[in-house]
């Protein structure tokens, strides 16, 4: 324990910093302290585990956080694991009571993707999805999942290579590794679609390219597989309605379209 940091964090908390995550300066870099939120339980999690249960498919189990000290410890945990397999995770500088303090990991690579979209730079675009892709097929080769893959979850580091953040949730401690990696790949292809809903060949250019990565017979890919052919009958009931539904099922829909026929040829796009 670093007293002088402890002191640092705590008079900046008292202050009302206004964030729950916030930047400090701290012997010559820049630190970020994440602060201990509640557990995000909430009635939609206990559907989503009723409709696991029945439905048999281990990757919609909920995997919300802990929340509190638990939660902290269990991210720093987490963060440990991955560093020792030598995923590009931010280092831990110090854990106190109710935050945890961590090391830059870079720019965060959906904010860094928007600046290129503004300035019509679509070559960086495109580079910077592809090494998302390959990046997550990275974490999966490592034996680990992340949780919530999101381009706001990955980061562009100073030496140009993704790394991650934020892993709040452990979906390893709730169903087999395999089913983890697969709820990623969904969440990964989900976060580009939503992002760039009129711009679908970003959203293919990141799935071929993890892939590409992966290899079409990565065991992940099985429970894929599963949950897209279960999926069938609810995708051609909605899509004639498409109009007339929401946003993130739409984007949904569009992903599943993309996704299905990829993973039912199994075949590697270039």
């Amino acid at each position: 324990m670093n007293e002088q940091l402890h002191l640092l964090v705590e008079h900046t908390i008292a202050q009302g910093v206004g964030a729950r995550v916030f930047a400090l300066r701290w012997e010559n870099r820049r630190i970020w302290v994440k602060q201990a939120v509640p557990a995000k339980h909430k009635v939609w999690h206990r559907l989503q585990r009723f409709l696991a249960n029945i439905t048999g498919i281990s990757l919609l189990r909920p995997t919300v956080s802990a929340g509190g000290q638990t939660g902290l410890e269990s991210e720093a945990n987490t963060l440990r694991k991955l560093a020792s397999q030598g995923v590009l995770v931010p280092d831990i500088v110090d854990i106190g009571q109710n935050w945890l303090a961590i090391g830059d990991n870079g720019g965060i690579l959906q904010t860094r993707i928007e600046d290129d979209m503004f300035a019509n730079n679509l070559e960086a675009v495109k580079d910077h999805i592809s090494s998302a892709g390959a990046s997550l097929a990275e974490l999966h080769h490592a034996g680990m999942a992340h949780g919530a893959p999101l381009l706001r979850n990955m980061t562009l580091r100073d030496d140009g290579k993704i790394g991650f953040i934020d892993f709040e949730e452990d979906p390893n401690a709730r169903m087999p590794m395999i089913d983890a990696q697969a709820r990623d790949i969904l969440l990964f292809v989900f976060s580009i679609q939503r992002e760039f809903k009129k711009r679908p060949e970003f959203l293919r250019l990141g799935w071929h390219a993890y892939m590409r990565a992966a290899g079409a017979d990565a065991p992940q890919l099985v429970p894929l597989r599963k949950v897209f052919g279960l999926l069938r009958p609810v995708y051609l009931i909605l899509r004639p309605f498409r109009r007339w539904l929401g946003t993130d099922a739409i984007n949904g829909l569009s992903a599943y379209r993309i996704l299905r026929k990829t993973l039912c040829e199994e075949a590697i796009q270039p």
